[in-house]
């Protein structure tokens, strides 16, 4: 299963406290099943800046942990954020595949193909 949303895309949550906001996709996380198989209903987006809470974090001993209250993002379910375009503007995306066999994602308003990020 193709994701649609990847690390590295700007987002914009569409829904919940941080409604409005603007971040890029830190990390992407899938949850399995019990079988081993990937849930399409468990995917979940880390956004820079969205969704923060504070983690109450004491000191362990390590030479270099950060004590006392951290800041952090938690993170958002892939229904509530939306990839945002090349206008700006939130956009719903869909996959094409070319002449070549190739897949690409492009937007659904406008048609226009998204970048690829490098990984």
């Amino acid at each position: 299963m193709n994701l649609k949303i990847k690390k590295g895309d700007t987002v914009e949550v569409i829904a919940g406290e941080d409604k409005g906001h603007r971040g890029e996709v830190q990390r992407v996380m899938r949850r399995k099943n019990e079988d081993g198989t990937y849930d399409p209903n468990k995917v979940y987006v880390l956004v820079a800046g969205a969704n923060l809470a504070i983690k109450h974090q004491r000191s362990t001993g390590r030479v270099r942990t950060q004590t006392g209250r951290i800041e952090r993002e938690m993170p958002i379910h892939i229904s509530n954020v939306m990839l945002v375009g090349k206008g700006g503007e939130a956009t719903r995306v869909r996959y094409e595949v070319d002449e070549g066999g190739e897949k690409s994602r492009v937007e659904v308003g406008s048609g226009a193909p998204l970048l690829k990020k490098n990984k």
